[in-house]
């Protein structure tokens, strides 16, 4: 079942969070507040592990001073569909824009997509683990029939 209602919508304010924190700088707040360390990486390559707020930090900041230097403006959020996996456990992907400015004073943008796992904690939902979306795409989640 997709994440609908008071968890769904949390989930929602939790990647609305992250981009507001990544336009702002902020990345200690997406390293203490947005993830719960140790947070998996997965990609077709490899499977990593950030395992303290420092090294997300590090690795947001890098990144950040990249997309910078191509004249990188902010991030806007697109959408976000939700897979409640039951106990506490969601499947999450959003769609986000990378708004850049061009030489002649506009802007371009483009869509990229990233997919979590999202884990419910005593002081409200986290992402504990990234996973590679390489193109972005909705999904359904339905329900198993036993």
């Amino acid at each position: 079942m997709t994440g609908t209602g008071t968890d769904g919508e949390a989930v929602k304010a939790l990647f609305a969070r992250y981009i507001d924190a990544w336009n702002a700088r902020d990345f200690a707040c997406i390293a203490n507040d947005v993830y719960r360390t140790p947070v998996y990486v997965f990609d077709s390559a490899a499977t990593s592990i950030l395992a303290t707020p420092d090294e997300i930090v590090g690795l947001l900041a890098g990144l950040r001073t990249d997309l910078d230097a191509t004249g990188f403006s902010h991030s806007l959020l697109d959408h976000v569909s939700t897979c409640d996996l039951g106990d506490g456990l969601m499947f999450a992907t959003f769609h986000y824009r990378r708004i850049f400015r061009t030489e002649g004073g506009g802007e371009t943008d483009d869509l990229l997509a990233s997919a979590y796992i999202v884990r419910r904690y005593p002081d409200g939902w986290h992402m504990v683990a990234h996973v590679f979306q390489a193109i972005p795409s909705g999904f359904s989640c339905t329900p198993r029939k036993l």
